[in-house]
């Protein structure tokens, strides 16, 4: 007997959430965990279900999904679907999706405050194929933590590189905007330049720290540059930086792996990742100068918490 996870929704930061949790499960409870290919991450041989293992990796991340191949993300989403509705009519199967799922997936909806420890005892007597995006036993990832970041931190390995000589004495600045703009719980993630300024500065001071390293979703103006410079921060774009063969993504890892501090306003890829190479993060403030957060307790930290549960 098996539990399926169809599709969790979002992209690459969302996809290690789930990894997150999937691995406490398996971890925690003697049952088979299978994982359908997204267009983030995907089985290393060619089926579109592979099985979580406890020692191995055997998923890889697929760093800049090719726009041209529209026909498998199409096949992907059908796939998904055909699963849900097979499962729903065996009479030895079931099918669930939970409160954020896609919307045309065929199965018993489950509320949020849903038992997983029922769905797992039930998956020991039935094939289960879950969906959705909620999946979450914080508990258990903090019982396990210490297995999961050596599980999970095999996949990364392949990205980390030595030859950038990453001066580790900065700090990692992630300013995502775009869709926190379009989703409106979401909104009190978006803080405007002046919070931004504020809360950067003092977590440098804070961290004894003159050196900042910026990714950005939205362009970064001179001006903003011009403040962080006039209080001796020296200023690195992550734009101008990608040379040498290494992708966005490479990037990215590197940086955040090698930051002495890391701020976010919640990137769910940032604290995925951060989960595994921090211990905190820090958060901008519009009421105080910044928010100390410790990851073992983001879960429970709002406004965190509306993109990390």
């Amino acid at each position: 007997m098996a539990l399926i996870f169809s599709s969790g929704g979002g992209r690459l930061g969302n996809q290690l959430l789930n990894l997150i949790h999937l691995q406490a499960l398996l971890f925690e409870y003697d049952v088979d965990i299978f994982k359908v290919n997204d267009f983030s991450v995907i089985g290393k041989e060619k089926s579109f279900i592979y099985k979580l293992e406890k020692n191995k990796i055997n998923w890889r991340i697929v760093s800049d999904y090719p726009k041209s191949k529209k026909v498998e993300k199409l096949f992907l989403n059908f796939f998904i679907r055909i699963l849900h509705i097979y499962f729903s009519l065996h009479p030895k199967r079931n099918s669930y999706k939970l409160i954020y799922s896609y919307k045309f997936i065929i199965g018993k909806k489950l509320k949020k405050d849903f038992s997983i420890y029922k769905l797992i005892q039930e998956s020991k007597e039935k094939e289960i194929v879950l969906s959705g995006w909620g999946l979450r036993d914080w508990d258990l990832v903090i019982k396990h933590k210490d297995l999961i970041i050596k599980n999970l931190s095999t996949a990364l390995l392949p990205y980390l590189d030595s030859k950038l000589k990453i001066d580790r004495d900065f700090l990692f600045v992630h300013i995502r905007r775009s869709d926190f703009l379009k989703v409106e719980e979401f909104k009190e993630l978006n803080y405007v330049d002046d919070v931004w300024l504020k809360s950067i500065i003092k977590v440098c001071q804070n961290e004894s720290l003159n050196r900042v390293v910026i990714f950005s979703d939205s362009k970064i103006n001179l001006s903003f540059i011009s403040k962080l410079e006039s209080h001796n921060i020296e200023v690195l774009l992550a734009d101008n930086q990608i040379k040498n063969g290494i992708s966005f993504l490479g990037l990215f890892i590197n940086y955040l792996y090698s930051a002495k501090s890391v701020i976010c306003n919640a990137s769910t890829l940032v604290l995925s990742l951060s989960f595994m190479f921090h211990e905190k993060i820090y958060l901008p403030s519009k009421n105080n100068h910044f928010e100390k957060v410790f990851l073992n307790n983001a879960h429970k930290c709002h406004p965190i918490s509306l993109n990390w549960n």
